[in-house]
């Protein structure tokens, strides 16, 4: 398997990207939701420090994506898609990207607007973004936990869409975005 895209395919870094991020993102937030439900007890709390963590991680790792994303051009859509397909299909990529940064960003804003700094994996502290302010991580909670709905529901979607190209179209989009399968020639 080539690192790289093809015109065709996806190469090893993007799968890898693609899989680690989807990997990260749905942990990050079942473990939101149970926080956010748990009862704050100090069993609870170190969850936040991870779930604080691993959403810079995938702030870095999407940064790194975007950055992938220009480096080597993504395979074009499945030619037998309509146009209304292709573009919600490259809407629903672009929400996607947008929560991966807005969803770590905003947790962090809140963080630091509640006074609560971010260490990266309880060792490397991380500046305040925003100046203490109760009200303002309040909004912020709200934001952040309106956007992880609409995540999940974002999520959702895209894994009907593929299933749906696999199963009833019976096309090689979600194929060519398996780690380890192989796409006959």
């Amino acid at each position: 398997m080539k690192l790289g895209n093809t015109p065709d395919r996806y190469g090893a870094v993007s799968k890898a990207f693609h899989w680690l991020s989807a990997l990260l993102v749905i942990g990050l937030i079942c473990v939101g939701l149970y926080m956010t439900n748990a009862e704050k007890t100090p069993a609870v709390f170190p969850l936040y420090g991870l779930h604080k963590s691993f959403g810079i991680v995938v702030l870095a790792l999407t940064l790194l994506r975007v950055l992938w994303h220009f480096a080597s051009k993504k395979p074009a859509l499945a030619e037998s898609m309509k146009k209304w397909e292709k573009m919600a299909a490259k809407a629903a990529h672009c929400f996607l990207y947008f929560a991966m940064f807005a969803m770590p960003l905003s947790g962090w804003m809140m963080s630091s607007a509640k006074g609560r700094s971010v260490k990266l994996f309880d060792k490397v502290p991380l500046p305040d973004l925003v100046e203490e302010n109760v009200e303002l991580g309040d909004r912020l909670a709200a934001f952040h936990e309106y956007l992880a709905w609409a995540l999940i529901a974002a999520i959702f979607l895209h894994a009907v869409a593929a299933l749906k190209h696999h199963f009833v179209e019976k096309d090689v989009t979600l194929k060519r975005m398996l780690p380890f399968y192989k796409i006959k020639e």
